[in-house]
């Protein structure tokens, strides 16, 4: 509960500000009001903090947003159609989100994704779920989804155009600065989203807030995310995708491998294999691509036995067999390089390893990844082992909350993204509700 001497601040701070108190020093005086008391102040009015507003229960609540509009990433997500969840079972969502699994469980259990299509469903959004798992608004209208947070948030007050500056710890609660005015709460929710999609509003200014409040804060990078290669091979062949490509990543003599759908770029390489794994890319690894998911092994032995029985077939003969796209084929087996109208027994056994290694090890250098700009989410952030994982308050701040993207927490593509941004919107807003938000105990 709270301490006397905390209660003993609050109401010192009460009753300056209904007596319109001065605050000031040589440099600075601030102006308080007592219609600037809150119980719980949200910084960020995108999709964790509007469902966050929408689940607390007898609080006086105020959504600060810098941008005009509400719910702005969210409007444009999905290309305007907003796959704001994934279908299936809960326990199949916690692989979604790279190491973090341990850290989103509690989360994602407590409120889950039939959970969340149940919300919109109630406010008059009902889902559509694709042959894929990707789930939509019927409407296929993101404008819907934001359109039913903002009619759950019953009696929650809106700044916008507004931009918080400066976040301070004061007496049992946080003072929230802006370019307009300065608030108190006892409650703070940081629901700023990350770095990625500037345009937006997203510039990462809850690092710096979190930072200020004395969280540490982890490097972040652009995730979900194309690379672009050393190599510019594939210029020729962009918009060209196939499915199940084997990549194996490669550093310092290691390597992990995914597999999924490759889009071929003007840039390099997108589609689900590479954007998933983008958070473990790096500048400088190399990607080995698998086009044919067949071992280089199985492969050869089959070369071999097509020589043995069409020896006096021409190259094009095996290179025809191969299933991928001919434009694809060109840029593997240049002219220069392999001569189509050898005879298969003519092969070297060095040309002959050559055209396997193409087909099943075609390894190429990353230069950088695409950046915050068009990544679709940030890696990194404030950091997890700060965070209550069943209320996401801090574990050093009481009445501090991160939710959403602004955590060191990212996810697949497919609506894990939002789908989080729920999730840990909820988490926060019932233990707000609940006796005061009193942290509980981190198992």
């Amino acid at each position: 509960g709270t301490s006397q001497i905390d209660m003993i601040i609050i109401t010192f701070l009460m009753i300056c500000l209904k007596c319109k108190l001065i605050i000031g020093s040589k440099k600075t005086i601030i102006r308080c009001e007592v219609n600037n008391m809150y119980d719980v102040i949200i910084i960020g009015g995108g999709a964790s903090g509007l469902y966050c507003a929408a689940h607390i229960k007898n609080k006086k609540v105020l959504v600060i947003e810098k941008n005009k509009r509400l719910g702005m990433k969210v409007l444009a997500s999905g290309s305007g159609q907003c796959n704001f969840t994934h279908g299936g079972y809960i326990r199949a969502f916690r692989d979604k989100y790279g190491d973090k699994k341990a850290f989103v469980k509690a989360a994602l259990t407590a409120h889950d994704n039939k959970s969340v299509m149940r919300f919109f469903d109630d406010f008059g959004v009902p889902s559509i779920e694709r042959a894929d798992g990707k789930v939509f608004p019927s409407s296929l209208k993101a404008s819907d989804v934001v359109d039913a947070l903002i009619k759950a948030c019953k009696g929650v007050s809106f700044r916008l155009e507004e931009a918080a500056l400066q976040l301070d710890k004061e007496g049992a609660g946080y003072r929230v600065v802006t370019d307009r005015g300065s608030y108190y709460s006892e409650h703070l929710v940081i629901a700023t989203g990350g770095k990625s999609y500037r345009t937006l509003g997203t510039t990462g200014d809850g690092y710096v807030f979190a930072s200020h409040l004395g969280e540490r804060v982890t490097d972040i990078r652009p995730g979900l995310t194309g690379v672009v290669l050393r190599t510019k091979n594939f210029v020729s062949i962009q918009g060209v995708s196939l499915e199940n490509v084997k990549l194996a990543l490669k550093r310092n003599h290691t390597s992990q491998s995914y597999c999924g759908s490759l889009l071929f770029t003007h840039f390099g390489l997108s589609g689900p294999v590479v954007i998933n794994n983008s958070r473990f890319f790096e500048s400088g690894d190399f990607l080995s691509l698998n086009f044919v998911d067949t071992d280089p092994i199985v492969l050869e032995k089959d070369l071999i036995d097509l020589i043995n029985q069409h020896g006096d077939k021409p190259v094009s003969f095996f290179i025809n067999k191969v299933t991928l796209p001919e434009k694809l084929k060109d840029v593997l087996f240049e002219e220069k390089e392999l001569d189509r109208t050898l005879k298969l027994a003519e092969l070297t056994k060095l040309k002959r390893k050559w055209i396997v290694d193409r087909l099943t090890n075609y390894t190429v250098e990353i230069d950088q990844l695409i950046g915050f700009n068009q990544a679709m989410v940030t890696v990194g952030g404030v950091n997890t082992n700060g965070i209550n994982k069943k209320t996401m308050e801090s574990l050093s701040n009481k009445g501090l909350y991160f939710i959403g993207e602004v955590m060191d927490v990212d996810g697949d593509t497919g609506g894990y993204n939002l789908q989080w941004a729920f999730s840990s919107g909820f988490a926060a807003a019932q233990n707000i509700s609940c006796v005061g938000g009193r942290n509980e105990q981190q198992n």
